[in-house]
């Protein structure tokens, strides 16, 4: 545990100390130590990154800030893993997905910018050995051959729009936590947003529907709530299986019983 004088320390980079009138550790982050530092001025979140170096996703937040979209990073210690952001006030989203929201989503999507793609059935084969994978294992497969036949929609995708990494206050929606942001089908983005906020079959046609309308038309989105089904299971299962092997029981119990809806209702 980092101690408030080691967080005056290391904030001397980007701020002066004598400007901080406190600090405290934020528990809502799994993978990595955040703290929030206060000024008089202003708040700034010190993330402390457990694994990896995010560098694409760092780039992508620095040039998406301009848009209003996410925080701006502000300083960077790669030699130690640290990175501080404008801190964004307000809570995490509950209910509704805006069409500002959507519209944004799209933007990060359109990010100009080449990575290495996701591979699902490889980040699905790290699970192979837990309860949820070995469960579901022939549905998982089924509809990896099925994607496999399907369009894919590139672009630049955030990976893990959870609940927690959106921000939502009186200006509108915004993204935090690119720690995992690389080129994917942008359907595993939606997938999660369908999870994260539990839609209903009407909900999910006009996340899609507003999606579509949102994106570039010189590209082609094909709608397809097949596919949509398909990725949600993907997320369910990695989400689940992360979960589960962190003992964090009660996300995973939630997420079980949606598993459990979409396979009864898509695999038959």
């Amino acid at each position: 545990m980092i101690e408030h004088h080691q967080l005056v320390k290391i904030c001397s980079a980007f701020i002066e100390p004598t400007s901080i009138v406190s600090s405290e550790r934020l528990l809502n982050g799994f993978s990595n130590d955040n703290f929030l530092i206060r000024t008089e001025q202003q708040g700034y979140l010190l993330k402390c990154y457990k694994s990896h170096w995010p560098n694409a996703g760092l780039e992508a937040q620095h040039f998406l800030s301009d848009f209003n979209i996410c925080p701006a990073p502000i300083w960077l210690d790669k030699e130690n893993g640290r990175a501080v952001f404008n801190y964004i006030e307000g809570k995490s989203a509950q209910s509704d997905i805006t069409l500002s929201f959507i519209n944004k989503l799209a933007q990060v999507h359109k990010y100009n910018v080449s990575t290495a793609t996701m591979d699902i059935a490889k980040e699905l084969q790290f699970y192979q050995r837990t309860d949820v994978y070995i469960q579901h294992k022939s549905q998982i497969e089924q509809a990896l051959k099925v994607v496999a036949t399907m369009q894919f929609n590139e672009g630049f995708c955030h990976n893990d729009l959870v609940k927690d990494n959106i921000i939502v206050n009186a200006s509108g929606m915004y993204l935090i936590d690119f720690e995992y942001a690389q080129t994917n089908d942008v359907y595993f983005d939606l997938a999660a947003l369908a999870v994260s906020f539990n839609l209903n079959e009407h909900s999910k046609t006009a996340l899609l529907k507003s999606y579509k309308n949102s994106v570039d038309k010189t590209k082609t989105f094909n709608l397809s709530m097949d596919k949509l089904n398909y990725y949600k299971l993907f997320f369910l299962v990695l989400c689940i299986g992360w979960y589960e092997e962190r003992s964090i029981t009660n996300e995973s119990v939630m997420l079980r019983a949606q598993l459990t809806k979409l396979v009864n209702s898509t695999f038959v």
